[in-house]
């Protein structure tokens, strides 16, 4: 079969080798770079597909990410909530920080009469009466040091009586009723 093809003239082996190097090319289209093509474009649909997945579960996570925070705001916002208007009178805290502030300004107490808890349509008022002892400064500071603490704390119906000059400088006696409030319990 060599021998033949030897033989044949010039254009007839171009013929038969360009007939053969399409046979090839049409089999290795066929056998290997087709299945390939297809394989790509199989692998390319996939992609889009993982992406349109990855970007719809890109925006869940966003979402579920803004929702736990708004979460963690509320559940802050809440305990700072209940240290303002807490749901029990807690008179032992309150009596404790009236007292701590108090013991900061220098102000001496003579006496603490709790009195009864008023409700209110959403909340009870917890009204206490104090009598304070030492100078007008001393008195300031208390009152502006009971606004800042974090429970809500009304003071009111100020009276002050019996000032004295001694070797410390000027006192008074201060009759003042410190309402705090608490938050009525809505299952009642």
């Amino acid at each position: 079969m060599l021998d033949q093809f030897l033989k044949m003239p010039m254009a007839q082996k171009l013929l038969v080798l360009g007939v053969l190097v399409i046979l090839v090319g049409a089999l290795f289209w066929q056998l290997y770079y087709s299945p390939l093509v297809e394989e790509l474009e199989s692998a390319q649909n996939q992609q889009q597909q993982l992406a349109g997945k990855l970007s719809e579960v890109q925006k869940r996570k966003k979402t579920y990410d803004e929702d736990v925070q708004k979460m963690e705001d509320l559940k802050i916002a809440s305990v700072k909530q209940r240290q303002m208007l807490p749901v029990e009178s807690e008179m032992a805290s309150f009596l404790n920080n009236l007292n701590s502030v108090a013991e900061l300004t220098g102000l001496e107490i003579l006496s603490v009469t709790p009195m009864a808890e008023k409700p209110e349509k959403y909340y009870a008022t917890i009204p206490v009466k104090l009598e304070l002892k030492g100078n007008f400064l001393q008195l300031s500071k208390f009152f502006y040091q009971v606004g800042r603490l974090d429970r809500i704390i009304n003071v009111g119906n100020i009276n002050l009586t019996n000032p004295r000059v001694n070797e410390n400088g000027a006192s008074l006696n201060a009759s003042v009723m410190a309402v705090t409030f608490r938050s009525l319990d809505k299952a009642k």
